[in-house]
């Protein structure tokens, strides 16, 4: 059966195919903007507005911060690259940061989501294919 394990963050997402014992990495997306500060991003000074006959300023709070952008943007990549490869894959593992698993979801179709066997909310984008290995069912 064909298996792909999807190892991701906000700034990094690698992809492996597992065929019986051996793992290989085939796909390595990387999203360096998610490596920047947040005051690398943008202005750290909220914005300011007025209300029209009113001598007053309000300060304006943003909704979504810079930095949250860059990894709803990278998640809806990951989520596309996904469904590209849909036909190259039976099953799918998740391995993810518990936040970038969160947005990553979001932006899954319903046939990758159908193919899902199991979601770990752990960062392993650094570790070794050993170590992303033990995370795995001993199924295949």
């Amino acid at each position: 059966m064909k298996t792909w394990v999807v190892v991701a963050d906000a700034a990094r997402a690698r992809v492996f195919n597992v065929e019986g014992k051996a793992i290989a990495e085939i796909m390595d997306l990387s999203h360096p903007a998610s490596l920047q500060h947040a005051s690398e991003m943008a202005s750290d000074a909220p914005g300011m507005t007025s209300v029209k006959g009113m001598p007053s300023k309000f300060g304006m709070e943003e909704i979504v911060s810079p930095k949250e952008e860059d990894a709803i943007r990278f998640a809806k990549q990951v989520a596309e690259a996904l469904q590209a490869g849909l036909a190259d894959y039976e099953r799918l593992y998740l391995i993810a940061a518990p936040h970038f698993l969160g947005l990553l979801r979001k932006d899954l179709d319903k046939a990758v989501q159908a193919k899902i066997i199991e979601e770990i909310d752990k960062d392993l984008t650094k570790h070794t294919l050993e170590d992303i290995r033990a995370h795995l069912p001993e199924l295949f």
